[in-house]
């Protein structure tokens, strides 16, 4: 098969002596065999799937992306010169060398590889992370590639909502729902630590207002109408900002606000505040 390299796990070193005997018998030139140790889990035993995922398409299924897969498992066991983590596909056709690979197993840490795939995600242009994001919000029900080909810059302004936060593309949808629908659901422990105050039912009730006035509804005076109101209802902002928060959200948790605000729409806003009043 003219095969010059095999390049596999150590268990199967055993097997080697008696394969170099078969390419001899036949008369055929003998590959060169290298022996890699083994991968471990966390718990120090060989991986299976008792430790999570082990096919590709699993792993894809689970939100990672090619790229970070690759270079993930490319240092199981190998290094480009020690420190350097981030390598690109062209880098290690080039750089790989036998020489540089451990005699150690390698721990296969699902902890480093999310890490890994998030900057992965951090390093995408908006317009290929908008991209890459239609087939999970499609998936999860919030979006259409119709929709997407109608108002594709509002789908990479969302881009930075997410960018920074994101370690598996799972983690987009649920970050983004809010701005989907017309209406929210909000959490009960949202409602109580966000909303059940006599400070933040003022708060909301004025922000009903101020906001209402607002003309040019963008970024910047949003932010500057609610901290203007803190200051008029001489409260924290943060009680003005978790309270508008939890109304249009739904959660005590989500992409900044003043962003997430400007990109559901005034109408949308304003909606959802008298719903939660």
């Amino acid at each position: 098969m003219r095969i010059t390299h095999v390049i596999r796990g150590d268990d199967h070193l055993s097997n080697t002596p008696r394969q170099i005997l078969v390419f001899e018998a036949l008369d055929a030139p003998v590959p060169r065999f290298a022996h890699l140790s083994m991968i471990w889990g966390a718990d120090g035993k060989k991986l299976s799937k008792r430790h999570g995922a082990t096919s590709v398409e699993a792993f894809r299924d689970e939100g990672y992306l090619p790229e970070a897969l690759l270079n993930y498992l490319a240092l199981l066991g190998w290094s480009l010169d020690g420190e350097t983590t981030i390598i690109s596909r062209e880098t290690l056709a080039s750089q790989f060398s036998l020489e540089r690979i451990s005699k150690n197993p390698a721990i296969f840490d699902f902890d480093k590889l999310e890490w890994m795939n998030g900057a992965y995600i951090r390093e995408m242009s908006a317009d290929a992370l908008a991209k890459c994001m239609i087939p999970w919000l499609a998936k999860a029900g919030l979006a259409t590639e119709d929709d997407f080909a109608e108002r594709p810059d509002w789908y990479q302004a969302l881009v930075p909502l997410v960018a920074e936060r994101a370690k598996r593309m799972t983690d987009i949808p649920a970050m983004l729902a809010f701005l989907f629908g017309e209406t929210v659901a909000i959490e009960p422990a949202a409602a109580d630590k966000a909303l059940a105050t006599d400070d933040a039912r003022r708060s909301l009730q004025a922000a009903l207002k101020a906001l209402g006035t607002i003309a040019d509804w963008e970024h910047d005076a949003i932010e500057q109408t609610l901290r203007d109101l803190a200051v008029t209802l001489e409260v924290k902002p943060k009680v003005v900002f978790q309270a508008v928060r939890a109304a249009v959200t739904g959660s005590t948790v989500s992409p900044p606000l003043f962003e997430s605000l400007a990109l559901l729409g005034k109408e949308r806003t304003i909606r959802r505040i008298e719903d939660a009043l």
